[in-house]
This record gives C-alpha cells, sequence and structure tokens, in this order.
C-alpha cells in the first residue's frame, strides 16, 4: 500500500490528500485492487474498482501511474486488467464515476487530460457532468438562524452514534432510500464527535447533514423532507457542518457532487472549484 500512496501522492497533483485515497477506498472490503509493476519488481501504476448498487454495474474507482512510465501503455493495460476482473464480477456495463458510498470523486476532473484521453482511448462515451464546489471557511457568514426553527417547533443538534440506527431506517424508508446516503450517514454518526446533524419536530426527523464521510473537510450529504422545506432548515445544517469544519483547521469546505448550486453560493457564497466528467462503456 506504501508504494501505491506515493505513486498517488506524486502523481495525482490536484489532490491535497491523494496520498490518503488509496487507504479510504480500500475500507470497502469489496474493493478490487491491481498495481502494475517494472522489471525489477518497482510498482508504477495502481487501479481500484468496484461492483456499483446497479445490477451489472463495474465502476474503476481510481488509476495512478508514474510519470515516467507514462506512454508506455501502463495505464491502457492496467485498465484493461481491471475491465476483466470486474466482468468476471457480472459487469455488464463500466463507469468511470464515483460508486458510493466508498468513493473519492464523482468521475475525472477534466484537467486530468491524460486520463480523459485514456478513457476516450479505451472506448468510453462521457455521458453527464458532474461539479463540487468550495466555501472559504475564513469569509463564509457562518450565522445560524436557529430561534425560528425553534419557535416553530423545529430542533437542531448534533446526532448521537445511538442514533445510527432509528436515523439510518428514517433515510431507508424516505425518498433516499435506494441511494448511497443512508450508508454514507451511518458513517458520519461512526465518528467523534459525530458528523452528523438533524433537524426534528418532535420525535420526527425531518433533515439531516453530513461532513467527512469519505475525505476530511468535505461535505455532503444533506436533505430535508419535502413536506418541511421553506423554513430555513438546510441552510442551518449547512452552516452547523461548516463550523464544524472550521473548528477542527480547516480554511476550505468542500461540497462534492453538489446538485444545487445556486442554494450554495447564496447561502454560503460558495464557488465552483472542479468540473468532473463521467464516463461509461457497455462490455
Amino acid at each position: 500500500m506504501a508504494a501505491i500512496q506515493r505513486i498517488c501522492a506524486s502523481e495525482l497533483d490536484l489532490e491535497p490528500d491523494a496520498g490518503e485515497l488509496p487507504a479510504l477506498l480500500w475500507r470497502s472490503p469489496a474493493r478490487l485492487g491491481l498495481v502494475a509493476e517494472s522489471d525489477g519488481g518497482a510498482v508504477i501504476g495502481a487501479c481500484f474498482g468496484s461492483m456499483g448498487r446497479t445490477a451489472g454495474r463495474g465502476h474503476v474507482d481510481l488509476l495512478a501511474v508514474t510519470r515516467t512510465s507514462a506512454g508506455a501503455g501502463t495505464g491502457s493495460r492496467l485498465l484493461a486488467s481491471m475491465e476483466n476482473l470486474l466482468r468476471g464480477q457480472g459487469a455488464t456495463e463500466l463507469c468511470l464515476s464515483g460508486n458510493p458510498p466508498s468513493y473519492v470523486w464523482p468521475g475525472v476532473d477534466a484537467r486530468y487530460t491524460v486520463m480523459t484521453c485514456l478513457a476516450s482511448r479505451a472506448g468510453y462515451e462521457r455521458y453527464r457532468d458532474a461539479v463540487d464546489m468550495a466555501v472559504d471557511l475564513e469569509t463564509a457568514d457562518l450565522s445560524r438562524a436557529e430561534e425560528p426553527l425553534a419557535a416553530e417547533g423545529i430542533e437542531v443538534r448534533r446526532a448521537a452514534g445511538t442514533e445510527t440506527g432509528p436515523i439510518v431506517d428514517w433515510l431507508r424508508r424516505g425518498p433516499w432510500g435506494k441511494s448511497a446516503w443512508p450508508d454514507e450517514v451511518a458513517a458520519a454518526l461512526a465518528r467523534q464527535p459525530s458528523g452528523c446533524h438533524v433537524a426534528c419536530r418532535g420525535s420526527r426527523y425531518v433533515g439531516f447533514a453530513c461532513h467527512g464521510v469519505m475525505r476530511g473537510g468535505w461535505f455532503g450529504p444533506m436533505g430535508t423532507d419535502e413536506a418541511e422545506r421553506g423554513h430555513g432548515i438546510g441552510a442551518v445544517l449547512l452552516k452547523r457542518c461548516l463550523a464544524d469544519m472550521k473548528a477542527a483547521g480547516y480554511r476550505t469546505a468542500r461540497i462534492g457532487w453538489v446538485g444545487p448550486v445556486r442554494f450554495y453560493a447564496r447561502t454560503v457564497g460558495a464557488r465552483v472549484e472542479r468540473v468532473y466528467w463521467l464516463y461509461r462503456k457497455a462490455l
């Protein structure tokens, strides 16, 4: 693992925590891993893959090759070998995209030109884009209007680890039940202190927000029951999580795989920071 971490730290130059990414992915027991070695036995590349939640869909989660071996076909061979492994696991479609709940990117950062060229050469089609946003925690307004919510009977607080079962059950019964969010929330609740904040109306959960699920300094996921939207619950939950991150020493918070860009821009001055291209191909 140490050799793979060194390659990632050296070659994934857009990631401040690049050396930590292999270990983050390897937490999943279903993860597949391959390495490429030089004639002398040195590790010169690595690739991780996994099967997704959708039947027949495999994911290539990470691929990194040393710069000195670039152009020698190492990346292409690693990708082809991972494709064969995933085909053996039952994959009929392959994606270069994040596989929640254990992922490090939504897709391929468009600035990793070598990877975008490899994807095209290997027959993948770009089918969707995704973005991350960034919040400057030094300048963002993190003041929270919690009193109006309390006046409406809505309590917002940090969730306790002992609530994992009830919260995950609530999520699975709701509109997010088929997503990876219940598993991501469980991961946030496993931390000390919990990285999950919730909104409750009486004994009912009506909203949640998490941070640090996979990568430190990253926010998400977050959701509010449709019937409770419009009260400002999301803004309070978001700012509570960002305040946690600021207190932990982060100067920037990253919001991964953003849906409502306008909400984050308006609420905390977030800006689009990264654009990812998602790829797929049929086997």
